[in-house]
């Protein structure tokens, strides 16, 4: 993953046994993303913030991770409820997932 992707965040807990398909299908329904383009990578956290999942499309393929903290949470940005995603930054996909413990964080929606 690098910069030059877009960085979408879904704003809801997750359940976290869904796989690609069911991931895609909540990106084309829900987020009201074409989940095909080789730019997007979306990020979905789990209720109790320990684990987030993040599906990109590759080459011909999608890539999904699980990323679990042992100990710590990820933190959880305040959504406008309205929204159906968040366009992220790079530099906040990077804070969240190395779990980065923050105070307060703001993250804009650059859409």
């Amino acid at each position: 993953m690098t910069s030059d992707q877009d960085y979408y965040l879904y704003p809801e807990p997750m359940d976290m046994r869904k796989g690609i398909d069911s991931l895609t299908e909540i990106i084309r329904t829900e987020m009201l993303h074409d989940p095909y383009l080789t730019n997007g990578v979306y990020v979905f956290m789990s209720r109790d913030l320990k684990k987030i999942k993040v599906l990109s499309r590759g080459l011909r393929r999608f890539e999904l991770t699980l990323i679990r903290l042992d100990e710590e949470k990820f933190f959880r940005p305040i959504f406008d409820e309205k929204l159906c995603c968040y366009k992220i930054s790079w530099s906040d996909f990077v804070l969240l997932t190395e779990g980065v413990q923050k105070r307060s964080v703001t993250m804009k929606n650059i859409a």
